[in-house]
This record gives C-alpha cells, structure tokens and sequence, in this order.
C-alpha cells in the first residue's frame, strides 16, 4: 500500500477492533509498524505460506523461502503483531498420497514459528494452469475426506486455531453418500473451541 494512503486506509478501519490485511513474507517491516500504530484496534498479517514441501514451493515461484518466511514471522512476534497463515492441501507437485502429511507438517512449521491462526486452504482449479497440470500428472486436486483428514490431525496443534476453508467446497470430489455429513464435521470442528473433534460417521460406501 502507499504510504500516504495508510492514515486514511486506518481512519476507514477505527470502527474495528480488529484489522487482517495480506502481505508477502517480503514487505513486512517499518511499513507494518507504522499501519499497526495507526489503527486504533489490534493488526493481524496474513501470510501465505502455501507448503514446506521443498519441490513444490520452488514450483510455486511465491520467492518465499522459509528462512525469510521465519525473520517476517519473528518480525511481528518481537511487535506483537499477530500472524495468520494459509497453507494449502494439494499443492502441486506434492504426490496425492503425501498430500494430507506436507499440509499438516506446513501447519505444524507456521505454529511452530508463532502463527495464532491457520487457514487450510483446498487448491481449486478453474484458472486452466491446473488444469495443465492435472493433465501432466503434477497436480491431483485434492478431495473432501482429505480436507476433513487434514483438519482433524491438525486439530493436535494447540498453539494456533487451525481452521480450513468451505469456500466453494461443494466443488471437492467426494462420496455423495456421506457428504453432507462430512461437510457437517468440517464446519463444526472449525468452529468448536475442543481439542477433540467430533466422532466421524462411518460411510459403507467408503468402506
């Protein structure tokens, strides 16, 4: 953003307690500072961290690399400035079969730097590149039970709210016998404060 925008981005924002804005691990600094002191309630930087998955973060041509991912992170702890993170399931290039592990070992990385808020984040195609992808074998776009499987181990973080995102979940591939009740058990295990998730309602369509 400008900096002579950010007195007026700020006097938008005094109604909220709270403000989120997204940035790249790269521009956080001075300039994060100076937008926290203007908002009369708290700042919160959302980063997208997207995967720790070596090959297919280089893929993703974010130019994040973790270690300037970890001084941004340490950056907002040293202010107290809370730091929200998106990592995402089915990235491309992670195989299908390791995808649920590299998006929970990405949620375990952003908390272990500090992140209070994780947002899982179901890659969707639509914008043709994937598609691309898909056809190569780079990319196998994740499913429902697969969210709900990296959600619920997830949930064993307990230094963060890890939450993953419905957006548009109908598009996810899924058995149409228990999708309703799977799309039920995401939503209740974002939003109750237990450790524990709700039991899973067994399928014999999945079985």
């Amino acid at each position: 953003m400008p900096a002579e925008d950010l007195p007026r981005i700020a006097e938008l924002a005094a109604p909220f307690a709270a403000v989120t804005v997204e940035s790249h691990a790269n521009t956080i600094g001075p300039s994060t500072l100076e937008f926290a002191v203007l908002l009369s309630g708290t700042l919160e930087v959302a980063v997208g961290l997207e995967t720790v998955h070596p090959v297919a973060a280089a893929h993703l041509n974010k130019k994040l690399e973790l270690d300037r991912f970890d001084r941004a992170a340490a950056f907002l702890r040293e202010h107290d400035l809370d730091l929200r993170v998106f990592v995402l399931l089915g990235a491309p290039h992670v195989p299908a079969q390791e995808s649920i592990e590299w998006t929970v070992k990405t949620a375990e990385y952003a908390a272990s730097r500090g992140a209070r808020r994780i947002s899982i984040i179901p890659v969707r195609g639509g914008n043709g590149e994937l598609e691309r992808l898909e056809a190569l074998g780079d990319f196998v776009p994740p499913t429902l039970a697969q969210l709900e499987a990296a959600l619920e181990r997830c949930l064993a973080i307990r230094s963060a709210v890890v939450t993953a995102d419905v957006w548009d979940i109908a598009r996810l591939s899924g058995c149409e016998n228990c999708r309703a009740q799977r799309v039920a058990r995401i939503q209740t295990m974002n939003l109750s404060p237990s450790p524990q998730p709700p039991t899973p309602i067994p399928c014999s369509a999945c079985a």
